[in-house]
């Protein structure tokens, strides 16, 4: 069916060995693979170990992750040395001992056995690439390297001091005087600084000796300790947050040795020259030369950022049959490139062979207009790589008010973005004192949510699968504006903003996009219409209102219009290291946002049209899968165009397949607010996939059946969380499905309602739906005592086991949310009585306000029960 095969794409991406096995594109679905995705598609849970390893601890804790679906996960060190005063953690054995390694040793072993994947968090604390300030411990020379100026305030003879790099003299031409060198004015009012390279006490991660010393300490630590668990049970390394010196003009300029060198041979110009440019600050009004020399500086520094650490990292781990991951800090933020430590975003992501995305204290949240796009930057870099997975680390410091329903609208979110792998904050060792105001939310025992996780879990895995089989089906290439945030910075609005526009625009279209820049764009291949960028093969390039496109980037714009390719640009051609001048041939269309996402290819047809759809898709050589998500707050009623003669909708909570109906090559679409639906298209039915259940008759249980029985409440206790098993006398469900008014406000925990299914004798061996009104927030219902499902967001509904004739015992567990608890009068003073280290913790007070929109807690009715059977 389709032409371009998965060998063909590894081949071009040049991703053969020695790239993991476990991130190498898999060929074909496998409906098996779908029922029970290997582990590494499970969420992963932060686990911070902030306390004493107490081994049976360590071991009852994993394994309690293990029953509960998350098959993966991410130890993250917390010790005492990371943020003494604020988080006050006490972590025994101390990081990176022998006793220390040799407890992980033992976690790991335990990990293997119970099928789990390990990633291996890279650092003690964050951000990555300081071993808890080891690296520069007896090494100054790997210490961080700024350029400073200082003014020379005479009107006298300077003579320039040995250990400065240069005084130089302002003007149109600046001159530059060498240490030991003399300026002496040479008119009134002419001026001069002296610039030198002081040391800091942060680790240079522009030096790749700091690197090397880095991995030796730390991976080179774990790979002994943990010797053939390497590469199997641990899977991926995880850095995080590393920073970069990059320029902060006019405060600072980074250097390193040879600096001055390598600048000249990028860009021709003299470096010490061009210092004063350096230290102007950015806006659009300043000269070109100058915006020509910041875009200099940041094209050297970012590159060797990415050669020096990023690059080091992913040859360590594929030399040890590893995949490296990683983020970065802030690169949720068109302009992060410039306010944060990474200079470039896709520069630095193409270096993992998992790049991942940070969301973090509510970057992205349900209900908000025009949120970001950021996921797709990870998934660029992935699907450009040719490499199968991009992850995203969720839900730090969202607070213990998140809600299966929210956690679900995040991950599908992203992962209709291009993620497929989830690392979850945070699962901590210890909640004891003052870790209980740790960064939330926690997940574990002390949250009433836990036990109803276990089907989110499954349906993170299943969706991650679906979207990681074949190759991803993105045609569009959207220009990452770069060149021009480093030329104007924080002024570039333009570029910014117009990048904004356009990305929301060709979303709202189902037309799903990655990112191109100028190294990927300047290597890429013209083939008649289509723009071969690494693995990845596309038929439209969009350039936003860009004026500082690299110069070769532009010639193969150029090169590809002339070929028939379709390039579609924001308000005029993309412009060339700030000038403007006209493309020959002209762009394919120029036009607003909006306007140019109308001329992209739409990846599937929609009737009638929809902006709150999104649409991802992958292909096989022999199927399609697509997902639809509704991200409005309507419902849709539609249909799509089948892609295949056979379509089949993949269940994500359970595994299975319906077969589906083609009526006039189109395929009918029901969609709930914030609900995902997937779907498989392929030239023949699927053998697995069933017919569709449809309902025959139902029952409606009396509210007056329907009983409260028992529950289990969480409670702040003196030194911890606390448990307490709850009894209720039956008390009738018109009294107790609103919690605030029958168990007060704060309370936080479970509650178990029962009632009694009658099943007639001709529903007997029949499929059930039971279906609920608006739950707060989860429930996990239990027929005859046996587990059936999971009920954790709209549309309320379960598909229980067929049953017998007679009586049968429903049970729903309820939980709501600890924000309860946590909000709770007698909680907050309490707390506001405790002090010293780590009372309260630096993200305690964000998280608060989150839990104070999440008090609430109960189940609606009507509850009914429906037979279902094939037509």
């Amino acid at each position: 069916m389709f032409t371009v095969t998965i060998a063909v794409l590894l081949a071009a991406a040049g991703q053969t060995p020695p790239v993991a096995a476990s991130v190498r594109l898999i060929p074909e679905f496998s409906a098996k693979e779908f029922r029970e995705p290997d582990a590494a598609l499970w969420p992963a849970y932060f686990w911070l170990w902030n306390a004493p390893l107490d081994a049976a601890v360590l071991r009852a804790q994993l394994q309690d992750m293990a029953s509960h679906d998350a098959r993966s996960v991410c130890m993250l060190p917390m010790p005492h040395g990371f943020r003494p005063d604020s988080t006050n953690n006490s972590l025994d054995p101390d990081y990176l001992t022998p006793e220390y390694f040799a407890r992980v040793r033992e976690v790991v072993d335990e990990a293997a056995r119970l099928g789990m994947t390990w990633w291996m968090y890279d650092e003690g604390g964050w951000p990555s690439g300081q071993a808890l300030g080891k690296v520069v411990e007896g090494h100054p020379e790997l210490t961080r390297r700024t350029i400073t100026r200082e003014p020379i305030a005479t009107d006298k003879p300077y003579v320039v001091p040995a250990d400065a790099l240069a005084a130089v003299v302002d003007g149109a031409e600046p001159k530059v005087i060498p240490p030991g060198g003399t300026w002496t004015p040479s008119a009134p009012g002419e001026t001069a600084s002296v610039y030198r390279a002081t040391a800091g006490r942060a680790v240079d991660l522009l030096n790749p000796a700091a690197t090397a010393r880095f991995v030796e300490l730390t991976h080179d630590g774990y790979a002994h300790a943990l010797g053939e668990h390497i590469g199997k049970t641990v899977r991926f390394s995880f850095t995080d947050e590393p920073v970069a010196g990059m320029p902060q003009a006019p405060k600072s300029v980074p250097w390193f040795p040879g600096l001055e060198q390598r600048y000249q041979d990028r860009c021709g110009r003299a470096f010490l020259s061009d210092l004063p440019r350096l230290f102007s600050e950015a806006s659009t009004t300043i000269p070109v030369d100058t915006a020509r020399a910041r875009v200099a500086l940041y094209d050297e520094v970012t590159q060797r950022f990415a050669d020096s650490y990023f690059e080091r990292l992913k040859d360590w781990d594929r030399e040890h049959g590893m995949a490296s991951a990683g983020h970065l800090g802030g690169e949720d933020e068109t302009f992060g490139a410039v306010k944060h430590g990474f200079g470039h975003l896709l520069r630095q992501l193409r270096q993992f062979d998992v790049p991942g995305v940070d969301l973090i204290w509510r970057q992205l949240f349900p209900g908000r207009e025009n949120q970001s796009n950021f996921p797709i930057a990870a998934a660029s870099a992935a699907h450009q790589n040719g490499t199968r997975f991009a992850f995203s680390e969720s839900f730090c410091v969202y607070g213990n008010g998140l809600t299966p329903a929210q956690m679900k609208w995040l991950v599908d979110y992203q992962y209709i973005r291009g993620i497929n792998l989830l690392v979850v904050g945070c699962y901590p060792l210890s909640t004891q004192d003052h870790h209980m105001t740790g960064e939330r939310p926690h997940f574990g025992a002390m949250n009433p949510l836990w036990d109803h996780l276990t089907g989110f879990h499954g349906y993170v895995a299943r969706l991650g699968y679906a979207l990681s089989v074949g190759r991803p089906m993105v045609r569009t290439a959207l220009y990452y504006p770069a060149r021009d945030l480093w030329a104007w910075g924080l002024s570039a609005t333009d570029a910014a903003d117009s990048y904004e526009a356009v990305g929301h625009e060709l979303m709202a279209r189902q037309c799903p996009y990655d990112l191109i820049d100028d190294d990927t764009l300047s290597a890429a291949k013209v083939d008649g219409a289509s723009l071969a960028a690494g693995a990845m093969r596309y038929d439209t390039l969009v350039c936003e209102d860009v004026k500082w496109m690299h110069p070769d980037a532009r010639r193969r714009v150029e090169e590809y219009v002339a070929a028939g390719g379709r390039v579609l640009c924001v308000g005029h051609g993309p412009g060339a290291d700030g000038v403007a001048a006209e493309m020959r041939p002209a762009p394919t269309a120029i036009g607003s946002a909006v306007e140019i996402a109308q001329r992209a290819t739409q990846l599937v047809t929609i009737t009638p049209s929809n902006r709150d759809l999104r649409v991802a898709a992958r292909e096989t050589d022999n199927e399609r899968i697509v997902l639809l998500f509704n991200v409005g707050s309507g419902a849709y009623s539609g249909s799509i165009q089948a892609m295949a003669a056979s379509v089949s909708e993949l269940n994500l909570m359970t595994g299975g397949a319906t077969r589906l109906e083609v009526v006039d090559g189109r395929v009918a679409v029901q969609l709930d607010p914030g609900e995902t639906r997937a779907f498989i298209f392929s030239a023949q039915p699927a053998a697995e996939a069933r017919s569709p259940l449809i309902a025959r008759d139902a029952v409606t249980i009396d509210p007056a059946e329907i009983r409260a029985v028992a529950g289990r409440q969480t409670v702040v206790g003196e030194h911890d969380f606390e448990n307490t098993k709850r009894t209720f006398e039956n008390v009738p469900f018109s009294q107790s499905s609103v919690w605030k008014s029958w168990l007060t406000e704060d309370y936080s925990g479970e509650v178990d309602y029962q009632f009694v299914l009658n099943v007639p004798e001709e529903w007997a061996g029949a499929a059930l739906q039971l279906e609920t009104g608006p739950i707060e927030y989860a429930a996990t219902v239990y027929v005859d005592g046996k587990k059936a499902g999971y009920v954790l967001w709209a549309p309320w509904q379960v598909t229980l086991p067929p049953c017998v004739a007679g009586p049968h015992t429903i049970t729903l567990c309820v939980a709501n949310t600890l924000a309860n608890e946590l909000t709770s009068e007698r909680v907050t003073q309490a707390w506001a009585q405790k002090s010293g280290p780590g009372w309260p913790s630096p993200y305690h007070k964000r998280a608060i306000e989150f839990e104070r929109e999440s008090r609430g807690g109960g189940i609606a009715g009507p509850i009914r029960v429906t037979r279902m059977t094939t037509p």
